[in-house]
């Protein structure tokens, strides 16, 4: 009843958060805020390298062939680590391990780029298999793959798995519904950050590379200073004391299994695979639009990128504080069905606009813009709607699904799923790229229409597996 009086009708939909939960508030913000900015700043420079020195093409052979299997191993290692050390030791070796690898990104690789080239072995593969001339390209630059493959594993893991395991953790059912989109403040403000930082330092991406490297370190120093603080006074934080299963020890393959024979886990792995198919197939035409306009302008790529990170965070902000409440206040169902159907319009939009470019070419020179830099600034809008409300209602609604759920579902399931679930809609769409559309179609652009259909059918897939969910949700929750 006194939470109640706390607060004011106004305060319920704007800002829901008890004055005595601030302690635990602010600091999960914090980072949440340092891993979006990280998240949204390494997504920019991975794609700016790539496009700079080859083809959009080769980033559907880099996350076929590198991203995917890398995924695999990291969840697989993260398994095993698992079983030996506690949480807040299993949070620090995978976010130690990045800060390892961007550490030498920011030291060695990137600045000795041409001098750790694979020339000859690019250019003898070429001859020998001209036909898989983009995976060769990822050879020839592999400093870059690797930079490419880590920043995608890093918002796999540090994201997806370890900051929301963590919430999970220390968050009960009831706080859920109030805290987990307002938590997205600290990401659209870092989303923000990492634009206005890519605009401004567009002709010294070093810098922005650098300052991920220093934020890496400040999130393992908040993060164990709050733990701690945690362990120690359980009480202040309103950690809630749950009935823990024995844990089994099970293997990555019987961790799969595990997942396979439960329709619920099963169907948030549905929801995350749609996610990634649909959106990884609404770039791969976007980012060829973009390829062609910029035609690897590093400071043209890092503006556009650095627009897309400030766009989406505004966004975020608008969507958080004026309308995630009463939506969330629609039940689960409402609330996770939102994304699908702004994705689905944000698809028709962008699509139409595609189809009709040429008989709107006498309107566009009114604006003094390219059907292509038209073609560039229309996807850019519908990415930031798709992904804002990705980030402020689709996440938070995906995360409130695994609270009902016990400990052993929880932490193999959320491994599985979110860990592996995220990285096969984008692997699968990027079958569809490198396998189906470019050899036969023998281009992305000419491929649209069928590009265009597979979407539509994933999201009417998405919006059916949200249906089921939500009954099943109810009945855990109960």
């Amino acid at each position: 009843m006194a939470n109640n009086l706390e607060l004011s009708r106004f305060r319920k939909n704007v800002f829901p958060i008890y004055r005595h939960e601030l302690r635990k508030f602010i600091p999960l913000t914090f980072i949440f805020f340092m891993i979006s900015f990280n998240y949204s700043t390494l997504r920019s420079l991975k794609d700016i390298y790539v496009l700079e020195h080859a083809s959009a093409e080769m980033i559907y052979y880099l996350k076929l062939f590198g991203v995917t299997p890398a995924i695999l191993l990291l969840t697989i290692a993260y398994n095993r680590i698992s079983r030996v050390v506690d949480k807040a030791r299993k949070f620090n070796i995978v976010i130690a391990y990045f800060l390892i690898f961007f550490g030498l990104s920011y030291f060695v690789f990137i600045p000795n780029l041409e001098l750790l080239q694979l020339d000859s072995l690019a250019d003898k593969l070429n001859i020998s298999i001209p036909t898989m001339r983009n995976l060769w390209e990822s050879i020839r630059y592999w400093p870059l793959s690797l930079f490419y493959i880590n920043a995608e594993a890093w918002g796999t893991m540090a994201l997806g798995v370890l900051f929301w395991t963590f919430v999970n953790d220390i968050t009960g059912v009831e706080q859920s519904k109030r805290f987990y989109s307002f938590l997205s403040l600290g990401a659209a403000v870092g989303l923000i950050m990492a634009g206005i930082l890519l605009k401004t330092c567009q002709e010294h991406l070093d810098l922005v590379l650098g300052a991920c490297v220093g934020l890496i370190g400040t999130i393992l120093l908040v993060y164990n200073s709050f733990s701690y603080n945690i362990r120690k006074h359980p009480e202040r934080y309103q950690i809630e004391a749950r009935p823990k299963k024995k844990k089994e020890k099970l293997s990555f393959v019987e961790s799969f299994r595990f997942l396979m024979n439960s329709k619920y886990l099963a169907l948030i792995a549905t929801l995350i695979i749609s996610y990634g198919l649909v959106i990884s197939l609404f770039e791969s035409v976007w980012k060829a639009k973009i390829k062609a306009l910029t035609l690897g302008n590093e400071g043209m790529l890092a503006n556009i990128y650095g627009n897309q990170g400030i766009l989406s965070g505004i966004l975020s902000l608008v969507l958080i504080l004026f309308l995630s409440a009463p939506i969330m206040h629609r039940g689960w169902r409402f609330a996770a069905s939102v994304t699908p159907v702004v994705t689905l319009i944000a698809t028709v939009v962008f699509f139409s606009f595609l189809y009709f470019q040429d008989a709107l070419s006498s309107v566009t020179a009114l604006w003094a813009l390219s059907p292509l830099s038209l073609a560039v600034t229309f996807g850019l809008i519908n990415v930031v709607f798709i992904k804002a409300f990705k980030y402020t209602l689709f996440d938070p609604t995906k995360e409130r699904a695994y609270i009902p759920l016990d400990e052993e579902s929880k932490v193999r399931g959320k491994a599985a799923v979110d860990g592996v679930g995220s990285r096969l809609g984008k692997s699968l769409g990027s079958l569809m790229i490198t396998f189906g559309v470019v050899p036969i179609f023998g281009s992305i652009h000419n491929a649209e229409h069928v590009i265009f259909f597979i979407i539509m059918t994933m999201l009417v897939l998405w919006l059916r597996a949200v249906n089921k969910l939500s009954v099943l949700f109810k009945k855990h929750e109960a």
